[in-house]
C-alpha cells in the first residue's frame, strides 16, 4: 500500500496541478442540477448519477424541453457550526460601457438550516441556502436568528479560528472583488447598455475548507425583502447609500473641480472597477447592427473645405479603433518610460547606499586603528 500510495501521490498532485477546480471533487462525484428560468431555490436537486440527473430533466420526453445549469457541487465546503453558508454580496453596476462596477463593503451570510452530509442528497435544508427554502423548515421560525450572520460576526468567527483578520483581508476579499468585476467583465459584450440606468446585483459566494472563494451564481434584482434581523438592518443601507451613487455622485462627478468636495460620500458602497474606453459590441450580440455613428454635419452654403480622398483600400480617414490602438500603444510607452525611470532611480539609490556604506567602513577603520 505504501508504495503504491507513492506513485499515486505525484500522479494526483499532477492532476491538481492542471485542474483548477480539482479541489472541490471530493469522494462521492456529487452534482447540482438547477433550471436555468427559475429563482429561489426552485426544483434544484443534487445528485450523483447521470441517469438520475437525465431522469431528472426529462431528457428524451416531448413537452418537458428547457433550459438546465449543471454544476459541480463542492464537496469540501467551509462549515460553521456543522452546516454550509453561502455569503450574499450586492454588486452595482451604473454603466455598461464604460463598465462602472461598484462593490458594497457589507455582505452577510446564509445559512442552511441542517447539518451538512452528503450522504442525504434529498434534504434541500441541508444542501441550499436560499432564506426562501430555509423559512420552509419546521423550525424556521424558532431558529430564524442562526440563519444568516452579519459581516461582523464572521469577522469575529475568523478571528476566533485563525487568529487574525488575514484571511478575510488579504484573501477572501480581494478575491470577491476580482471575481465580481471579472464576471460583469465576461459579460459586458452581451447586454445591452442603456444610460442613466443602473442595476444591483446578488452575488452568491462559498468559501471551501481553504479559504479560496468561488463564485455559485449571480442573480438580477436580489432579495431585498427585511426577512430577518440582519437583511433588516443590511437592505436598508444598501438602498440608502444607493441614492448616494446614483444620484449624488452623478452630480459631484460632473461637477468643476474647484467647485465640488474632494470625495463624494456614496456610503458602503466602492468603485473597483470603471472602465478606460468603450467597447465594440459584436454584430451577434443583437442579431443585427442597427447603430449610426457618427457627427453632426454643419452645411454651409457653399463648401470651401477640402474634398476627403480614397483609395482601393477605402478612406483614408482615421477609424475609431485606430485612434483606440494608437491610445493603447501610447499608454504602453508612457508606462515602459515610467518602469524604465524609476529603476534607474533604484539603481541610483543603490549605487549611493553603497557608496555611503563604503565611507562608513572606511571611517570605522580608522577609528579602530
Amino acid at each position: 500500500d505504501g508504495e503504491l500510495r507513492a506513485m499515486a501521490e505525484p500522479l494526483v498532485a499532477a492532476f491538481r496541478a492542471m485542474s483548477v477546480q480539482a479541489c472541490l471533487n471530493g469522494l462521492d462525484n456529487v452534482w447540482i442540477i438547477k433550471p436555468a428560468g427559475k429563482s429561489r431555490g426552485r426544483d434544484i436537486m443534487c445528485a450523483k448519477s447521470v441517469n438520475k440527473m437525465l431522469d431528472y430533466i426529462g431528457y428524451g420526453v416531448a413537452g418537458k424541453e428547457m433550459h438546465w445549469v449543471v454544476q459541480k457541487y463542492m464537496e469540501n465546503p467551509y462549515i460553521i457550526n456543522g452546516r454550509k453558508f453561502d455569503i450574499r454580496q450586492w454588486v452595482l453596476v451604473t454603466d455598461w460601457n464604460p463598465l462602472s462596477v461598484w462593490f458594497y463593503d457589507e455582505s452577510y451570510l446564509r445559512f442552511s438550516m441542517s447539518d451538512y452530509d452528503l450522504k442525504d442528497l434529498e434534504n434541500a435544508l441541508i444542501h441550499l441556502c436560499n432564506n426562501s427554502i430555509q423559512k420552509e423548515g419546521e423550525d424556521a421560525e424558532r431558529i430564524k436568528k442562526e440563519s444568516m450572520w452579519d459581516l461582523a460576526t464572521f469577522k469575529a468567527h475568523i478571528v476566533e479560528k485563525t487568529g487574525s483578520l488575514d484571511v478575510w483581508e488579504n484573501k477572501i476579499l480581494p478575491r470577491m472583488r476580482d471575481i465580481s468585476r471579472w464576471a460583469l467583465m465576461c459579460a459586458q459584450d452581451m447586454l445591452e447598455n442603456r444610460k442613466n440606468s443602473c442595476e444591483v446585483y446578488g452575488y452568491d459566494f462559498m468559501l471551501d475548507a481553504d479559504f479560496n472563494v468561488w463564485l455559485l451564481e449571480v442573480n438580477a434584482s436580489p432579495d431585498m425583502s427585511a426577512s430577518t434581523q440582519v437583511t433588516e438592518k443590511l437592505t436598508y443601507m444598501v438602498l440608502n447609500d444607493l441614492v448616494k451613487v446614483i444620484i449624488d455622485h452623478k452630480d459631484w462627478s460632473r461637477a468643476r473641480k474647484d467647485q465640488r468636495e474632494p470625495v463624494c460620500d456614496t456610503g458602503l458602497w466602492r468603485l473597483i472597477h470603471k472602465g478606460d474606453t468603450e467597447v465594440s459590441f459584436p454584430v451577434s450580440a443583437f442579431g443585427c447592427k442597427l447603430e449610426l455613428q457618427g457627427k453632426e454635419i454643419a452645411i454651409t452654403a457653399k463648401y470651401t473645405g477640402q474634398v476627403p480622398t480614397y483609395t482601393i483600400d477605402g478612406s483614408n480617414r482615421e477609424t475609431r479603433s485606430k485612434r483606440l490602438l494608437e491610445q493603447q500603444a501610447e499608454k504602453q510607452r508612457l508606462d515602459d518610460e515610467r518602469r524604465a525611470e524609476e529603476a534607474a532611480e533604484r539603481k541610483k539609490e543603490a549605487k549611493l547606499r553603497a557608496k555611503l556604506a563604503k565611507k562608513e567602513r572606511q571611517r570605522q577603520q580608522q577609528l579602530a586603528a
